[in-house]
């Protein structure tokens, strides 16, 4: 089974579980489900409606709140933004603009029709990545769009550790993979691969759900 983010050929099946597989890639660390376990797109659509991501919601407001004041800190410089993977209901947007930034909102299932820019000087997906079919692809899509010194924020869970590897029983208690739509969750390594690989530098990492780059050309 290739890896959807490195394209190696050195991953390993580690649980089955929930009614599907999961995969460990040795090169870059990826967790991920195989195509055949991918549910339809409206099964998927249909979940993410069950969600309250709304701005009547007090806590996802809040988590998004801390998000913007990370971003005031460590990024610097940036006008034009875009919220990467928005949802039906484009909180992170709405709340960015309040902070004056120029925010675009892109969601493939909810605003696939939204003409994306040349250059943002930072794209933020959260609670995106871990429903990406193929990571690799989609960074070699993205980054291109970041603008020179330009950030990408990613807000995803990072999957758990025993003693600095993937632990077999962590993982099949971790509540973040049991949701269908979750099919690639990353770690800190992930993360590193990644810098490497698109020429970036990581300049916030909180270890558990945030990591920050910079283009570093």
């Amino acid at each position: 089974m290739k890896c959807p983010l490195c394209n190696h050929h050195s991953t390993v099946i580690f649980l089955k579980e929930d009614a599907r597989e999961y995969f460990s890639c040795e090169k870059c660390c990826l967790a991920f489900v195989p195509p055949r376990f991918f549910i339809s797109k409206k099964e998927a659509v249909e979940r993410y409606l069950q969600h309250d991501n709304s701005l009547d919601n007090e806590g996802y407001v809040r988590m998004f709140q801390e998000k913007i004041k990370t971003i005031n800190k460590v990024c610097c410089g940036i006008n034009t933004i875009l919220d990467y993977g928005c949802g039906y209901e484009p909180v992170l947007k709405i709340l960015l603009e309040r902070e004056g930034y120029q925010t675009y909102g892109y969601d493939l299932n909810f605003f696939p029709d939204e003409e994306l820019r040349d250059k943002y000087d930072l794209i933020i997906s959260t609670e995106t990545f871990e429903h990406i079919k193929s990571p690799g692809k989609e960074l070699a899509h993205l980054i291109p769009k970041i603008s020179r010194n330009g950030y990408l924020a990613v807000m995803t869970r990072f999957y758990p550790l025993k003693e600095n590897s993937l632990c077999t029983r962590s993982f099949s208690e971790w509540y973040y993979k049991r949701d269908p739509t979750h099919i690639t969750f990353y770690i800190y390594k992930t993360f590193l691969w990644i810098a490497d690989e698109f020429k970036m530098k990581i300049c916030y990492n909180n270890n558990f759900d945030f990591i920050i780059f910079k283009k570093s050309n």
